[in-house]
């Protein structure tokens, strides 16, 4: 399938966090989405693409917010998520072979039916598999488990030259692991699982950074504590999950540590470490919320229309002197700076800092200099950006040595000789975009250094910017993270993600703001059974059916409504076996919406 309108194609150019449109809408357009089916069809692609002279975006669920698939050329794109079939599985060898675009939660939900479950997956639960070997690979329980390719067995790979099946200990594999689809496309993988474990789950609150640090350094030490899981949260990001809880229940005013087990027997062990170290064990409800929590990082994206930030790997013996210098940073430039920090092994910790934005103000573009400076406070820590995309640039030298960098360009020109994959980025690098980037980095540097004659213009700037939003708009309150698309039946059979809820909110973001939305598109918006699924999923918590029945009555006094089209629609729908099972999966009976499905 080829998706070819502007407003659609425009949608899947979106991220999870935006470049800014005046920096966005500056980019080469991409023509149209493809959505290739097999290996063959990925391969038809690349013909295409070097008979036309156009660039190829590898695209999984757009989760990342680097600027990974914007286009620094005339560019197609290839939506990968439907090359997401189980091939082969092995529940003796406790290994299974499936095509790149599966997404996690599809992976864990056929897993659950035999027990079985991933070793670890990122908190994007959402994102495709192949998608996270190309861009991350540490996530929930990493600490217990490692980097998600040492549980590879293989991959198939497939570039403008070849198709290739690479084992893990190939020197090849890793070319394609954590190089964001610049040197081909992942298009099979065979990953290890295991049997599905049940898990306890403690948080722990103390006064202040120095304490818990001397917790987690102690706990880090045990012989006989084996967590598989464990993170941090400053009491800013606990502060951000009371808004979550309405006033009902609340985190108290402390810093907490989140400690996943699986081995009870070290249960004593652990609560007799809390207790010498002074720690504060939480009721069960906070650390489950917490637990239950941890697949939706930007929940609080519903009470501010934009989040900022950065995301870094650190040292985890610089985790305070980081924690203290944000901190700091925070206060001098007014800005509520929160941070939640995974451990990934004994010596490293991923910290994600995150501040509220509005995107439709001023200092929006002041903000983004301010998130650079908080990588360049990571980086001076001992640390290194987790991503690169197009945002991190200028500092690919920080994430890659010399050596391998020479050694990805020389593959890259190998394998890729025409640079049609994701080109101009950091392994073919276009020079103007990547030094006007080092310029912002660079003048990030004197925020980042606290010069005193800043400070005065972010305070007056960012005045209210602590205060949560009650009425941001719900299109800007969407985190963009495409957990509604995989449950969204109306996707299943049109395989548009215009019909799903982060499709109908970006159309009335357009339809608001005045923009032209073309008939065709408009009317599929009629294309929902009304289902609540999205809501189920929806990670800023987002009441949807209200909005759809605003979205609905805008377009039908518009365009009209297409009765003929709806009707045929839900006759199809409802007879696919397969909108059955999606309900089956969050223990709800299809047939309760049926009678609301026929009112639509």
């Amino acid at each position: 399938m080829i998706i070819d309108s502007a407003p659609e194609v425009k949608l899947y150019t979106k991220e999870s966090v935006e470049l800014p449109s005046i920096i966005k809408d500056r980019f080469p357009r991409i023509q149209s989405v493809y959505q290739p089916e097999s290996t063959n069809e990925i391969q038809q692609i690349f013909s295409f693409s070097r008979k036309n002279k156009l660039s190829i975006i590898p695209r999984g669920a757009a989760t990342s917010g680097m600027g990974g698939i914007a286009p620094l050329r005339r560019s197609i794109m290839a939506d990968l998520t439907f090359l997401n079939r189980i091939l082969d599985f092995d529940e003796k060898k406790k290994t299974i072979n499936f095509e790149a675009g599966l997404r996690w939660w599809e992976l864990k939900q056929f897993l659950k039916e035999h027990s079985l479950d991933v070793y670890t997956c990122p908190t994007s639960l959402f994102s495709t598999v192949g998608g996270w070997l190309a861009t991350g690979g540490y996530g929930i329980n990493s600490f217990g488990f490692g980097h998600i390719s040492n549980l590879v067995d293989s991959i198939e790979t497939v570039t403008p030259n070849k198709k290739k099946q690479i084992d893990r200990k190939h020197p090849e594999f890793k070319y394609f692991i954590g190089t964001e689809g610049q040197m081909g496309i992942i298009s099979k993988v065979t990953l290890k699982v295991r049997e599905s474990k049940p898990s306890r789950h403690y948080l722990v609150l103390f006064k202040n950074i120095s304490e818990t640090a001397g917790f987690i350094s102690e706990l880090l030490r045990s012989h006989k504590i084996h967590p598989v899981h464990i993170v941090y949260y400053d009491r800013n990001r606990l502060e951000h999950k009371n808004l979550l809880l309405n006033g009902k229940v609340f985190f108290p005013q402390m810093e907490g540590v989140l400690i996943a087990l699986e081995d009870f027997s070290a249960e004593e062990e652990l609560l007799s470490l809390i207790e010498r170290k002074k720690g504060i064990l939480a009721e069960n409800y906070l650390s489950a919320f917490l637990w239950n929590e941890r697949y939706f990082p930007f929940s609080i994206k519903h009470f501010y229309p934009s989040i900022l930030g950065c995301e870094a790997t650190l040292p985890i013996k610089n985790l305070v002197p980081y924690m203290r210098r944000t901190k700091k940073f925070g206060e001098d430039y007014g800005i509520p700076l929160s941070t939640e920090a995974t451990l990934i092994n004994k010596n490293e910790v991923v910290v994600i800092t995150i501040f509220p934005s509005d995107p439709k103000k001023l200092t929006h573009f002041l903000h983004l200099f301010l998130t650079y400076s908080l990588t360049h406070i990571a980086i001076t820590c001992g640390g290194k950006p987790y991503g690169i995309g197009i945002w991190n640039l200028p500092l690919l030298k920080k994430i890659f040595s010399a050596k391998d960098i020479k050694e990805f360009l020389f593959f890259k020109k190998e394998t890729d000789p025409f640079n049609l994959i994701n080109p101009a980025k950091s392994f073919s690098q276009d020079f103007k975009i990547t030094s006007l980037l080092k310029l912002g980095y660079f003048l990030s540097s004197l925020f980042s250094n606290g010069y005193p004659f800043l400070k005065p213009i972010f305070r007056t700037k960012n005045h209210d910017s602590k205060k949560p939003n009650n009425h941001t708009s719900e299109s800007e309150a969407c985190a963009n993270c495409g957990a509604c698309t995989v449950v969204c039946p109306a996707y299943l059979k049109t395989r548009t993600e215009i019909v799903t809820a982060k499709g109908k909110l970006f159309i009335l973001k357009q339809l608001l703001r005045g923009s032209h939305v073309p008939a065709p598109v408009a009317e599929k918006i009629f294309l929902c059974l009304h289902c609540h699924l999205c809501e189920h999923v929806c990670q800023s918590k987002l009441i949807l059916i209200p909005i759809w029945e605003k979205l609905e009555s805008i377009v039908e006094k518009k365009y009209g409504r297409p009765k003929e089209k709806i009707e045929n629609f839900v006759k199809q729908v409802e007879s696919d076996p397969a909108y059955s099972q999606l309900f089956d999966t969050f223990g709800i009976s299809s047939n309760n919406n049926h009678q609301e499905i026929r009112n639509v």
